[in-house]
């Protein structure tokens, strides 16, 4: 390979494009396929996802351990997207919920550290080099997932709609074992150098720090909510076509895009934790006009209020935790990282329990509830930040008027 290529920021930018098409052509449909297609009540959608999500915590912390004691990012993201192909191939070919479900805890589980493993060897690389902005590098890699989700979950269920579920778990499955290939032949293999593995860690996480953290696991319930409910409820109660789930979803992630990119500008005028909380408020509108929308046109134009919210979401919360702890960066990143991934589980058993025992359409109200008690955590999170910056202004007053 041409050391102009090995070195280009865009080779990690295109694999995160193939990361992230992996589980937009599955992810977004697999409440629908388990209740339409295998036939189980909604409640199995939570089993589904709680044992899935906390195999995959398990599996993600443990690989991102062996990353931080030096074993190669770049081999481990391969043996996640390759045992990723494989637990999807089984999904094509299920016709059992106990099959799909033992998959998923052996296979798919651990395709869930292929994002965190790719962040991983990214970082590394940029971490080498001087001649990349890490803050706008890390921005272009979320954008890259949210352009793959552009189109992924649209394709997905086209592809659904007009062949069957099978159909998008082999789509999917081909994109891993791509990406697979990808990573063997055009990522240069970066372990992590002498000064990460004795990287600082006498910073404490305190109450600050875990509050900000809940706010985030918090945001991504309310998320959670309406995305894992809303194909069964436009399609099963609503009564749109199969195919409308998948074009709201690509046309958010479309929207998010510049959204995310100009976060970090805006950040330069207006404080992060500012454009967070507006973003919140952006989703409690959202929601409550989701609740109350009967049409698609509807749905599509309040998917630019949802672009905005989720764009300054995913493009703020990671900077702000790290700022907090920045000398423990791998830290503050697997937080971060676990922070999405149990919201989106407690999310989904959410939407299983309210679709089981109520409807669909109040998963939204639950998504409101959500985002507000995310908003609280952060004004929870601001304040005890303030009190903490002003008693250290005072410690150096005093020692500069004892000195």
């Amino acid at each position: 390979m041409l050391p102009a290529v090995k070195n280009s920021p865009w080779l990690f930018i295109s694999l995160s494009v193939l990361t992230g098409l992996i589980g937009s052509f599955v992810y977004p449909l697999m409440s629908l396929f388990l209740v339409q297609d295998l036939d189980v009540q909604p409640i199995f959608i939570g089993v589904y996802t709680v044992s899935v999500t906390v195999s995959g915590l398990l599996i993600s912390q443990w690989l991102g351990k062996k990353a931080d004691t030096g074993v190669s990012a770049r081999k481990m993201y391969i043996f996640s997207v390759v045992a990723m192909a494989i637990g999807l191939f089984i999904y094509a070919n299920a016709a059992s919920f106990w099959l799909v479900l033992a998959a998923g805890i052996a296979f798919v589980a651990v395709g869930n550290a292929a994002i965190p493993q790719m962040l991983t060897v990214s970082r590394q690389w940029a971490n080498q080099t001087n001649k990349v902005d890490i803050a706008q590098f890390n921005a272009k890699l979320r954008a890259a997932i949210s352009l793959a989700w552009m189109a992924g979950p649209a394709i997905g269920f086209a592809l659904a709609s007009a062949l069957g579920f099978f159909a998008s778990f082999y789509m999917s499955a081909v994109c891993a074992l791509i990406a697979a290939i990808f990573a063997f032949k055009f990522i240069p293999d970066i372990r992590a150098n002498n000064a990460s593995l004795n990287a600082d860690k006498s910073q404490t996480a305190g109450w600050p720090f875990w509050l900000l953290t809940a706010s985030v696991t918090l945001g991504s319930v309310a998320n959670t909510l309406y995305s894992s409910s809303m194909p069964l409820y436009t399609i099963r109660e609503l009564g749109f076509e199969q195919y409308t789930p998948g074009l709201f979803m690509g046309l958010v992630a479309c929207l998010e895009i510049p959204v995310m990119l100009l976060s970090s500008r805006l950040s330069r005028r207006v404080s992060k934790t500012t454009l967070v909380a507006i973003a919140y408020v952006f989703a409690m509108v959202f929601y409550v006009g989701i609740y109350f929308a009967e049409q698609v046109w509807q749905f599509i134009g309040l998917q630019f209020i949802n672009a905005i919210f989720y764009g300054l979401f995913a493009g703020l919360t990671l900077t702000l935790l790290q700022q907090e702890l920045p000398q423990r960066v791998g830290f503050t990143s697997a937080c971060y990282s676990n922070a999405i991934k149990t919201g989106v589980m407690l999310g989904s058993t959410l939407t299983g329990f309210i679709g089981q025992f109520l409807s669909f359409r109040l998963a939204n109200l639950g998504a409101f509830v959500a985002i507000f008690s995310a908003l609280l955590c952060l004004c929870a999170f601001v304040w005890l930040n303030t009190k903490r910056t002003r008693a250290t202004t005072a410690e150096l007053t005093l020692s500069t008027q004892a000195i």
